[in-house]
């Protein structure tokens, strides 16, 4: 059976390669001529053009010369190509999400500096280890001088440690460098650390009794809200009463106007940047801010500073 054999100029127009292409290819032995002829220049067939689309798709995915030499020789399937190049993909599309965060962020700056961008660029790279240890160096400052309980730090560091994917989205991505902004002010490390040495230093805190009775009532709460009831309401005095009661006695307080006064002083000097901080964690965590109890303390806080103030 006789081919029909095309010059590299025609097989360029048939193509839509251009002749310099061509001649890469057929140099670098992924398109081989059919033959030559007598004075030298290269012919090919339609078997080169079915293999010169399969090089022009796999080139276009983006799949290297090296593999595409492979695949042509039966040397790596297909199959396996093409999935070398999609996690290669992947891994480009995660990393130009991650240098889009650094660029939003660093956009967000009043007054942008090459060091912002510079610390964007790198909380956007660190790794699970790397983050965990600026979370673990939170801690140790917060901690400073205060004696509080190593089970409980231990517990927090876990809580909050970001469990990036390995292709976060970009919200996770800008939750990550709001959440390491927030953890590298000196204000807000400090509000952090005198709250801690004001609850214990206090000789009779308890951490387990403190926990066992938060739980409950943070579901009590969470009920309540989903009934309807705000802060103003009754149920909600009923329950800072309660609050009041339980918070005391775990505390190792009465609950008297002394320890009213107490609560209002730290109700006052709350930052509002503690209750972002686990909104933060929830995204990173790819689960809706609403997720952290943050809904249900406010509700709480509201009802203390309303009925009992």
């Amino acid at each position: 059976m006789t081919h029909r054999t095309y010059t590299i100029g025609e097989a360029a127009r048939l193509s839509g390669v251009s002749v310099r292409r061509l001649r890469f290819y057929s140099d670098k032995g992924l398109l081989p001529p059919a033959g030559r002829t007598e004075s030298g220049y290269r012919v090919f067939t339609d078997e080169e053009l079915v293999r010169l689309d399969l090089i022009r798709c796999l080139r276009d995915a983006g799949v290297g010369l090296d593999a595409i030499r492979e695949v042509l020789s039966h040397e790596l399937s297909l199959t396996d190509a093409l999935k070398l190049r999609l996690r290669a993909l992947e891994a480009e599309i995660a990393s130009q999400r991650r240098v889009a965060s650094a660029l939003r962020a660093a956009l967000r700056s009043p007054e942008l500096t090459e060091a912002d961008l510079r610390r964007f660029w790198t909380m956007t790279n660190l790794s699970r280890t790397e983050r965990r240890n600026v979370i673990e160096r939170f801690y140790s400052q917060v901690s400073k001088d205060v004696r509080i309980d190593p089970e409980w730090m231990r517990q927090m560091i876990e809580a909050s440690t970001p469990e990036l994917p390995d292709d976060p989205t970009p919200e996770q991505c800008d939750a990550w460098i709001e959440l390491s902004a927030i953890l590298d002010d000196p204000e807000f490390v400090a509000t952090m650390r005198a709250n801690a040495k004001e609850v214990w230093d206090g000789a009779n805190f308890d951490l387990a009794a403190w926990q066992a009775a938060a739980d409950p009532f943070i579901a009590k709460a969470k009920d309540a809200i989903a009934q309807g009831f705000g802060p103003e309401s009754e149920r909600a005095h009923e329950l800072a009463q309660e609050w009041l009661e339980t918070s005391a006695r775990v505390m190792g307080r009465a609950p008297d106007d002394a320890y009213k006064a107490w609560l209002r002083t730290r109700y006052a000097a709350h930052d509002a940047r503690a209750v972002r901080y686990w909104e933060l964690v929830a995204i990173m965590k790819g689960q809706s801010p609403q997720t952290s109890p943050n809904r249900e303390w406010t509700w709480i806080i509201d009802a203390m500073k309303h009925h009992l103030g």
